[in-house]
């Protein structure tokens, strides 16, 4: 359920050359408010820019903000915008991620990179999947609270009855007939029991082809979608632990994309409460034990010693800061220097980076009035 594993964060983690710049960016898919995106994305640019200026000399400023000015110019990333947008610089590397959903506006340049809107997305605690379900072919979606994509599991994995089964599918039964003189081979359906044996195959091969290729490597949890029938069959066969018993009863072609994201954000609502409060009780628990801090200076020394087991941090409080990676002192200043980033941030990395946990939370969800609660393994 935590972001460390993905691709993009690794990438971050073991950046190493400086400066870091992180830029966020809300976006919109609908106009009038999609024609104010490259606006509000030039302000920033400038931010770092003037950022940049205040410690680098104007050639270095140039080759460090070049590719920003360029993609203010780029027809097909501003045309596949969605809910956000994410982009970060270092010399030698320049990534841009469009995001499913709203960020705060940043612009920040700093010794790392400011990863906490990407890890609030990126963290599976309110992502999930949805498998739909029918007796001839399954579909696998991911998604938030907002909205599913399908996931696209390659060619060689199979999604429909036939390509599960393959030779091995129940071979229709052919009559004779004689219609006017002439005789001809008639399909008929196989028999009830014979679709039963089909059906209860293929969902067991979906079940493996699922936890196998998506939840193992995810941590997701699973809503299945399909008529009642069919996810009574789909539970009794079911071996993967990541797929929740309570399921969307409907055809999976008789749901609008918009309805099938409410009813299966439903279903994952109390999950992901569960799970927050999980979290959040552990806090408290190891408290009780002196396991448990909330103050920043005390994190940081033991963040550095690799003593953070799990680390909660607020979403949407800044610490304005930088932490000595070798001793763990902080120093606090300005965000708008060009070496200061959020403390919070910081923590989060070298909590990541030790191979502890990262949850990041809204405000009403935290259990410190600090901005950060961590649990300590010893």
């Amino acid at each position: 359920m935590y972001a460390n594993h993905n691709p993009l964060v690794h990438q971050l983690l073991n950046v190493t050359d400086k400066p870091c710049l992180s830029l966020y960016l809300s976006a919109h898919r609908t106009q009038p408010e999609r024609r104010d995106d490259p606006t509000r994305y030039r302000v920033l640019v400038r931010r770092l820019s003037d950022s940049l200026a205040s410690a680098y000399i104007p050639e270095e400023v140039q080759t460090l903000m070049a590719p920003f000015v360029e993609l203010a110019h780029d027809e097909v990333f501003w045309n596949d915008r969605k809910e956000g947008i994410a982009i970060f610089r270092s010399p030698g590397m320049f990534v841009t991620q469009h995001l499913d959903r709203p960020v705060p506006d940043l612009a920040i340049v700093a010794d790392t990179f400011h990863m906490k809107p990407l890890l609030r997305i990126l963290q599976t605690l309110e992502r999930y999947h949805v498998l739909t379900l029918t007796r001839e072919r399954a579909q696998l979606f991911v998604g938030d609270r907002d909205g599913l994509s399908e996931v696209d599991l390659g060619p060689d994995v199979p999604m429909t009855i036939e390509q599960a089964l393959g030779h091995e599918l129940t071979e229709r039964h052919f009559s004779r007939s004689n219609s006017g003189g002439t005789p001809r081979s008639v399909g008929h359906s196989t028999t009830s029991d014979e679709i039963e044996i089909d059906t209860e195959r293929f969902f067991r091969v979906i079940d493996k082809v699922v936890a196998e290729h998506a939840s193992k490597p995810s941590g997701l949890p699973v809503v299945v979608v399909g008529l009642k029938e069919h996810l009574g069959e789909f539970y009794r066969v079911r071996h993967n632990p990541n797929i929740l018993l309570e399921g969307v009863a409907v055809h999976p072609d008789g749901i609008s994309h918009k309805e099938l994201v409410k009813r299966a954000w439903s279903v994952v609502s109390p999950y992901v409460t569960k799970e927050s409060t999980r979290f959040v009780d552990m806090y408290h628990e190891a408290a009780s034990k002196e396991l448990g801090i909330d103050h920043v200076v005390p994190m940081s020394h033991a963040a550095i010693e690799g003593r953070v087991a799990a680390l909660l941090v607020e979403a949407t409080r800044q610490v304005p800061g930088k932490i000595d990676q070798a001793t763990g002192e902080i120093i606090f200043d300005d965000l708008d220097q060009p070496d200061i980033n959020d403390v919070l941030d910081d923590l989060a990395m070298i909590v990541l980076r030790k191979g502890g946990k990262v949850l990041v939370l809204p405000t009403e969800h935290m259990p410190t009035a600090t901005g950060a609660a961590a649990v300590l393994r010893y």
